[in-house]
Parts: C-alpha cells; sequence; structure tokens
C-alpha cells in the first residue's frame, strides 16, 4: 500500500508544484528516466541489483511495482524537480539537489522498511544514496545538455555493471 500512496502523493505534488502546463518541456528527460530504468531492467533481469517484490494482494512483482513507479513517481518528480530548480546561485542549487537526493533516499528507505525494495548482489543502501547523487545531476544534466548526459551515461553504466559482476552477455 505504501507504493500505491506514494504514488498518489507524487501525483498530488505535482499537480500543486510541478509545471504541468509546459509538460513537453520536460517530456525528454522524463524519458531519459524512464529509458535508463528500463536498461537496468534489461541489463540485470537475470542478476537484479535491487528489486521491487511485491506484499499479497497489491501490484504482482517487480515489473509491475517498476512500471508504476516509472510511469507514475519518475515523471510526476521531475515535473516538480526541474521546474523548481534555482536559476542561480550556486549555494541554492547545492542545497536544493541535497535535498532531492534525501528525498529519494527516504522514499527508498521507506520502501525496504516496508519489504517493497530488496537489495541484492553486493548493492546496499549506501549504494543507493551514491546512485541517487549521479542520478539527480545526470537528470539536471540531461535537462539543459541532452547528448552530454547521453555520453556520461554509457562510463557510468559500464562501471556499476563491471563493479557489480553483472554477467549480461551470459545466455541462460
Amino acid at each position: 500500500m505504501f507504493l500505491i500512496i506514494s504514488g498518489f502523493i507524487s501525483i498530488l505534488c505535482a499537480w500543486k508544484w510541478g509545471d504541468w502546463k509546459n509538460w513537453r518541456q520536460y517530456l525528454s528527460t522524463i524519458q531519459y528516466f524512464i529509458i535508463g530504468d528500463m536498461l537496468y531492467n534489461l541489463f540485470t533481469q537475470d542478476f537484479p541489483l535491487w528489486n521491487y517484490p511485491s506484499p499479497p494482494n497489491l501490484l504482482p512483482n517487480h515489473l509491475f511495482n517498476n512500471l508504476f513507479i516509472m510511469f507514475i513517481i519518475y515523471p510526476s518528480t521531475l515535473l516538480i524537480f526541474l521546474y523548481r530548480f534555482p536559476k542561480r546561485n550556486f549555494f541554492k542549487q547545492l542545497v536544493y539537489i541535497l535535498f532531492w537526493v534525501f528525498l529519494w533516499a527516504v522514499f527508498e528507505f521507506f520502501m525496504g522498511y516496508y519489504g517493497l525494495f530488496v537489495y541484492h548482489h553486493g548493492w546496499t543502501y549506501s549504494w543507493s544514496i551514491f546512485f541517487a547523487s549521479i542520478m539527480v545531476l545526470m537528470l539536471l544534466l540531461h535537462y539543459k545538455h541532452p547528448l552530454w548526459a547521453y555520453m556520461l551515461s554509457v562510463p557510468i553504466t559500464v562501471f556499476f555493471l563491471f563493479w557489480f559482476h553483472v554477467p549480461i552477455l551470459a545466455g541462460k
């Protein structure tokens, strides 16, 4: 139920604080975020670093939970995050970035607390916070300079695949 409530809250927050009027302006970054998550699921389908198991009588499995997060929570939060990012003042920008990393960390903490987020193969909560820090910066970079974000995404992805020994080329 926590996941459904989180989705509902993220929609309400986006409705109140997001830039729905100009949603197309953020669409490519929303798609970048979703595609990155889809690639994670593709590369790690037989060797997940984390997954979203389901308690009975809710969304049936990792796939449904992940799709719910991808298509409800990601777009809602990005409509707020990108729209409200301070245009000037480095200190305010830094605090804003840290605030969003904190929000993602709290969300994941509660997902783990309720058994909706489980770590595997060496991934830990600390890795998630590190990844959230990179993710927030990459989303900003994509919004401002998409090509740079795509170019940097490749070595970052390769790093994580090698660091965690993800066997992406291994057959079943």
